[in-house]
């Protein structure tokens, strides 16, 4: 028999993939020398889809390191759907929960952010509005991810931890 190697998978911690995550991202930003894009997932409700469209808009500005690509489903909240939301789930690095009036109440935004923690993604909460004290989805609370107010520099500080 020939003195090759094998390679046997392990199971990491949610927090050990993230920590090679990160070690790659900077490792290949000090090769390239230009700091590495973000692709998001943006979870919502279809009634904040001009707010997600101005967040999108905003996270343009050459100082944030974040892209949204249009990953939005448009379908029936069914097996089909389902399937084509974790598949652009895994295509993400993180998720961003847009919290409005009814979010709480989406049962696929709450899918979306079970999925997305299933999956391992970094999950962050922002609230749409100042002025109101919209509910935070139960997952949200339930797995303590950080909520904040609308704000790309702490979004993307979040999003670099």
């Amino acid at each position: 028999m020939g003195g090759g190697s094998s390679y046997t998978p392990t199971s990491r911690s949610a927090e050990e993939a993230e920590q090679i995550f990160n070690n790659s991202t900077k490792e290949i930003e000090a090769a390239t020398s230009k700091p590495l894009v973000r692709n998001v997932f943006i979870s919502f409700s279809v009634a904040d889809e001009a707010q997600v469209n101005l967040l999108r808009s905003q996270a343009k500005d050459p100082r944030f390191r974040l892209e949204f690509r249009d990953y939005s489903v448009k379908e029936p909240f069914d097996e089909k759907w389902k399937s084509n939301c974790r598949d652009r789930i895994t295509q993400t690095s993180a998720t961003i929960v847009m919290i409005g009036s009814d979010t709480a109440s989406r049962e696929a935004v709450n899918w979306e952010i079970e999925e997305s923690y299933r999956q391992g993604k970094k999950v962050i909460g922002v609230r749409i509005s100042r002025d109101r004290n919209d509910p935070v989805p139960k997952t949200l609370r339930d797995h303590n991810a950080p909520v904040i107010y609308w704000n790309l520099d702490e979004i993307s500080k979040l999003l670099d931890r």
